[in-house]
């Protein structure tokens, strides 16, 4: 038995024309020309998804993955394996592996310091607003968010340094298994991003792809001939195929991968807009709502939530019957030649809404609409919101609205006249629950659940009793409340500014979260107990922060802006752009939206990055576009925010990598043993076990024999160490005998040995049993 290892070879052949280690050589560099070629070409693609890509930056990730992989080729050699254990090795690869990833990823742009314990938060923090981001937008993307750019970029660099990891990863078998799987996340990185962003010329790209892969799968095993000529076939393969595929009809895919879903493909998706301030569960699948052509972009309104009542804000009845609108036109009026301010003509807009998978009785619009076509019999109250009378509009069909949206400038807000109607007090209107000894008296017949009232508008001389709403609003379960808007708005120049100082604190001083905790007080418990929530608590605080301070404002529900497409010229409106704002009244302009909710949420991403996207940078809120600019870059600064929501946990890479890693290396080991014949595996068990008795230091005399060991480790490691030496000894000598040792019994030999090793010897153990079984060697016991 013992003559195997010592037996000699059969003298083989060497060719004449090349020396061994030199076809050795010349094969790793080969494999690693073509690794690089394959990465540069599926890099290249990857970065074209942002626009000015750093075309200098993926070459350097593409030679900081070479690199790796030229190490890993080293560790593989056959000198190494000869004088490293196999499990170091492997422990080194990783390691290896592991650092190039981050490096490629550093090249790329991501600050290397965020690699450190310290800054995990804001490295999650970030990626997560990034992902979530990257839901909503148009390629190649044109914005300035610093995250959702990083996010999109760090995507190719890590699919082509994890294709190094793996393809050229020091494994003694399933080598060409790995080298498969590196090509196939080489081709997922150039896929994914000529999915979501066609470059064109698909054939030409298509033959490029055909030749760097028949390189990479034959090119290494040829010698200089046979490569040219097999280069010649691939290319020839190629260029016969191209006519064919030029025949192909693009526009009629076998497989529409874009609008398949696991249930099926005309699914209705519908909204309830009151406010509910729980965790949201709005529909966030990224599925397209509507097409909207517009010279600019909007927020799409659906329906307006007038009234507070005491919890959340609903529709009332306050803007069925009238228009408010002062020095501006009456959408109601016959006469389209109104008499107003020269500048507020351009506000007057026809928008045209094409239904996608949006399923609602009310009618998306922008602004105050005063004519709509297209949709059939319908009912527009005075504050934009249009009820359907037949049946909802499905997928495919179109409607046009005529609106008044304005959209002024800071400059025109402070200007605007002052001296409201009396009738603009119905937006200060504020339900306060019932105050008893022991907190909030419960509503019956005797006893309303709520009192209203009603907070002098901004800048009223002529109210009846100033101070009688400010007692109540200063002993009702909302004082904490009403004290900050109080204090933010005391001293403001001019409406505007107040209306400003109230947006800014809550964007500023609360993070967006999508799972909010319930309370009894969704709204207090949002600003002074959690301090986190979304799109419907900013808008719900601001709303009733500014009624508080006498301001006339309202919520308004609906879809953000969403992407702008420059091709069709429309905006794409997605489920993930489900949004709610805050609409302020200004005498001379009328109904202006503001928006309190941070960059952070889906919605407002998209929001804040449409202005250099659309045709109109200036179009959202007039010249407050550079304040949405400064938004912006405040939130991707900002520490993050409690239980932040939205897009896939990114920190779950690291972990996921490591497993993927392990699962590698351990499969390699479980299959050891099946690919060693019987005499192979039982010498491999004898220098195995023999090897762990001297990393852990057991005392074992130079002659003893098995059945010695077998008595000598049942009396002092253990019975299972004990079973374990004498199902090898009868493996070997007995011919009659089961198979060897048993994993079971593998694993009680380890634990027997490690008892009493502490910490460091039961890793050490680990490595000198590893699992699955033991590695081929030429020494035994």
């Amino acid at each position: 038995m013992s003559a195997i290892g010592a037996r000699p070879a059969a003298a083989l052949p060497r060719p004449a024309r090349e020396p061994l280690a030199a076809s050795a050589l010349r094969v790793a560099v080969v494999r690693l020309a073509t690794f690089a070629a394959l990465a540069l070409f599926a890099g290249a693609h990857w970065i074209a998804l942002v626009d000015s890509p750093p075309a200098g930056r993926i070459v350097l990730v593409v030679v900081i993955s070479t690199c790796t992989a030229a190490l890993l080729l080293a560790l593989g050699a056959p000198v190494v394996r000869d004088r490293v254990h196999g499990a170091l090795i492997a422990a080194a690869a990783v390691a290896i592996g592991l650092v190039g990833i981050v490096l490629a990823l550093g090249a790329i742009g991501m600050p290397l310091r965020m690699i450190g314990p310290n800054n995990w938060d804001e490295l999650f923090d970030g990626l997560d607003r990034g992902l979530a981001g990257v839901q909503t937008v148009e390629w190649p993307y044109r914005g300035s968010d610093y995250w959702i750019r990083l996010t999109t970029l760090l995507g190719g660099p890590l699919l082509i340094a994890l294709a190094a990891a793996v393809a050229f990863f020091p494994a003694r078998r399933g080598t060409a298994a790995l080298s498969w799987a590196g090509l196939a996340l080489l081709l997922l990185a150039y896929g994914s991003a000529v999915t979501e962003r066609d470059p064109g010329a698909p054939l030409l790209r298509g033959l490029a792809l055909l030749v760097l892969v028949g390189a990479w799968l034959w090119l290494p095993r040829l010698g200089p001939r046979e490569a040219l000529a097999g280069a010649g076939l691939v290319l020839s393969l190629g260029a016969l195929s191209l006519p064919v595929a030029a025949a192909l009809d693009g526009n009629k895919p076998w497989w529409n991968y874009g609008a398949w879903t696991w249930l099926e493909n005309d699914r209705a998706i519908t909204f309830d807009w009151t406010h509910r301030y729980g965790p949201l569960d709005w529909p966030r699948d990224g599925t397209t709502l509507l097409n909207v052509k517009s010279a600019k972009p909007h927020y799409w309104k659906t329906e307006t939530l007038d009234t507070f009542d005491g919890i959340r804000w609903v529709r009332g009845g306050t803007s069925d019957s009238m228009h408010e609108l002062q020095g501006v036109p009456d959408p109601s009026s016959a006469d389209r030649h109104w008499d107003y301010f020269e500048w507020n003509r351009k506000w007057d807009e026809e928008l045209r809404f094409t239904v996608r998978s949006l399923s609602t009785d009310l009618l998306v619009s922008a602004g105050t609409p005063y004519l709509i076509d297209g949709a059939g019999l319908v009912s527009t109250a005075g504050d934009g919101t249009t009820r359907l009378a037949g049946q909802p509009l499905s997928d495919g069909d179109s409607y046009t609205v005529r609106t008044y949206a304005p959209n002024p400038t800071a400059r025109q807000m402070r200007n605007a006249p002052g001296g409201f109607s009396n009738s603009l007090i119905a937006y200060t209107a504020i339900d306060l629950p019932r105050q008893g000894p022991g907190g909030v008296l419960p509503a019956d017949a005797t006893n309303p659940g709520s009192q209203e009232v009603f907070v002098p508008l901004w800048g009223s001389t002529n109210f009846g009793d100033p101070e009688a709403p400010r007692q109540k609003l200063e002993t009702s379960a909302y004082a904490r409340m009403f004290d900050i808007a109080t204090q933010l708005t005391s001293g403001a120049p001019t409406m505007y500014d107040a209306v400003e100082r109230i947006e800014r604190y809550l964007n500023r001083n609360l993070s967006y979260s999508e799972k909010p905790r319930n309370a009894e007080f969704p709204l207090n418990a949002f600003l002074f107990r959690d301090k986190f929530g979304y799109c419907q608590q900013f808008s719900g605080a601001m709303a009733l922060m500014l009624r508080m301070a006498g301001i006339p404002s309202r919520v308004a529900a609906g879809f953000a802006p969403g992407s702008y497409n420059r091709d069709s010229g429309e905006y794409r409106v997605r489920d993930l752009d489900a949004h709610s704002w805050v609409e302020v009244y200004f005498n001379g302009i009328g109904w202006v939206t503001f928006d309190p909710t941070p960059a952070a949420s889906p919605a407002e991403l998209q929001a804040a990055d449409v202005a250099t996207s659309s045709p109109n940078s200036s179009a959202v809120n007039g010249d407050r576009a550079g304040v949405a600019a400064e938004l912006r870059g405040r939130s991707a600064a900002q520490a993050p925010g409690k239980d932040s929501g939205g897009g896939v946990s990114a920190w779950l890479l690291l972990p996921l990598l490591l497993l993927a890693v392990a699962g590698v290396v351990a499969w390699r080991m479980l299959r050891r043993s099946r690919q060693l014949d019987a005499e192979q595996l039982v010498e491999a068990q004898l220098a195995e076990l023999g090897r762990a008795l001297r990393w852990l230091e057991w005392e074992v005399p130079t002659k003893t024999t098995l059945l010695g060991l077998e008595r000598r480790l049942g009396r002092t490691a253990g019975p299972a160490a004990g079973r374990y030496a004498a199902a090898l000894r009868a493996h070997r000598y007995d011919p009659e005998a089961p198979d060897g040792p048993s994993l079971r019994e593998r694993r009680g030999l380890r634990r027997d040995l490690t008892a009493r090793a502490g910490l460091k010897g039961r890793a050490i153990g680990l490595i000198a049993i590893p699992p699955g079984g033991p590695r081929p060697a030429g020494s035994r016991f």
